[in-house]
């Protein structure tokens, strides 16, 4: 956990004494600030500005809500006016212990509460923000994402609806409604790539009916997730064949499930807790409703002990503030994204995406079985019309290599590679040919 470093801020001091008095002068006169926080996430936002912050003190992470009262960008700190004790205190916090900061309430000096400008890709929201000013709706893309991670959820999807959301310029919205047991740890890398990419441009959101292991792993990369009533998120075990991955290879993934979270503004424990059951993970919350962390079992509401793996319900996760609200439609989504129903386009292309996929996903799983009878058994009485009738299953299950991959490679009944087809179908042309040029012989 990142603390505060006293000697690297002594030493630089002296550097920054001809900037401070402009710094401080400007901190609290009205003036856009940007505040870049430890993940690399930007919040932009003025003095007056009601905020959530949450931040790394003395090793635990801790959650306040109140009002900045100072930016200053020389000393690279914050200062917000929170309750506490029945009194009006100020938090001074270092840039560098900033996990998350995300605007609560809109003005004329800060982003509309929830708004991507309080998250990672904040400067793409903004502008995307900006382009919709002017009358014209503001155009929400939503996606299903269902199915086993590398099969029906796949990260192709994920890159299909950020080029469609691309079309419209930065700053677009982007719901995943994540509904998925988990998979394949090859997608998992795939999708890591994509979606940090893409929460850089666009404000993307998960929305988690549920999302276990490879689907938790990717809504935790999402600028904000939001729960359905019966959601469920976590048990991000790796698996190696049918065994759970153990030594320097499951601290890898521990450490990187953890960074994925921390870099999305939320507590990397979190993430640790979900992988094994080691991780342990509790939280206080005070009277004002503002969330401690431990990664020990001190805290009043205990969330992951020894025994298994951290898996969040939406009445948790919205108590610990994992959660940025619950919804189980769309129109109670978009009243939690701050958005008129009125005011906002539904694109019908997220949906138009999945019910291609999941079309074709479930022609082919349909079709297989007969096609894999065809190639190993096939009809007729005569030897050329069985080779020929094994030649054109085996082109079929080409074709379907090509056009959906995953149901060929990772769905039963099994099938032999694309490489071992291609020979199987050499080999067949081979004895075709040969029949038929001694048939010939023979007629001549």
């Amino acid at each position: 956990m990142a603390g505060f470093n006293r000697s690297s801020i002594v030493h630089k001091l002296g550097a920054l004494c001809l900037g401070a008095t402009l710094a401080l002068a400007t901190a609290g006169t009205g003036f856009a600030a940007d505040v870049k926080m430890s993940g690399g996430a930007v919040w932009k936002g003025d003095v007056g500005a009601r905020v959530r912050l949450v931040y790394a003190l003395a090793g635990k992470e801790v959650t306040v809500e109140g009002d900045v009262s100072k930016i200053d960008s020389a000393l690279k700190v914050v200062k917000v006016k929170v309750a506490e004790g029945g009194k009006t205190v100020e938090k001074t916090v270092f840039w560098s212990d900033i996990r998350k900061m995300e605007t609560l309430s809109g003005d004329a000096k800060s982003a509309p509460a929830g708004t991507a400008a309080s998250k990672p890709g904040a400067t793409a929201a903004a502008s995307g923000a900006t382009a919709n000013a002017a009358g014209k709706k503001k155009t929400v893309f939503i996606m299903p994402w269902e199915g086993t991670v590398g099969v029906g959820a796949r990260h192709d999807e994920i890159e299909k609806i950020w080029k469609e959301a691309d079309k419209l310029g930065p700053g677009q919205i982007i719901v995943l409604e994540v509904i998925s047991p988990g998979g394949l740890v090859i997608e998992g890398d795939k999708i890591d790539e994509t979606l940090n990419a893409m929460k850089k441009e666009h404000r993307v959101i998960a929305w988690i009916k549920e999302a276990i292991s490879a689907a938790a792993f990717t809504s935790l990369h999402c600028n904000e997730i939001y729960f359905q009533r019966v959601g469920t998120l976590g048990a991000i075990t790796m698996f190696a064949g049918t065994k759970s991955i153990e030594g320097a290879e499951l601290e890898a993934w521990v450490k990187k499930v953890g960074d994925v979270a921390q870099e999305s503004g939320r507590s990397r424990w979190i993430g640790e807790a979900m992988v094994t059951n080691a991780p342990l993970l509790s939280y206080d919350k005070d009277e004002n409703g503002n969330v401690t962390w431990y990664n020990t079992l001190e805290g009043k509401h205990k969330l992951s002990d020894e025994i298994q793996n951290l898996t969040l319900n939406a009445d948790t996760a919205l108590d610990c503030k994992f959660s940025d609200g619950t919804a189980d439609n769309v129109d109670e989504l978009l009243a939690l994204l701050h958005l008129k129903k009125d005011e906002v386009e539904i694109s019908p292309i997220g949906y138009k995406i999945y019910k291609d996929w999941q079309t074709l996903l479930k022609t082919c799983l349909e079709k297989k079985p007969q096609i894999l009878r065809d190639a190993m058994n096939p009809g007729g009485l005569d030897e050329v019309v069985q080779i020929s009738n094994r030649i054109k299953a085996v082109k079929q299950l080409l074709e379907w290599y090509d056009k959906c991959l995953p149901c060929l490679m990772y769905e039963q009944p099994s099938v032999p590679p694309k490489e071992e087809l291609e020979k199987i179908l050499k080999d067949l042309k081979r004895q075709l040919a040969e029949i038929q040029k001694q048939r010939r012989e023979q007629g001549s």
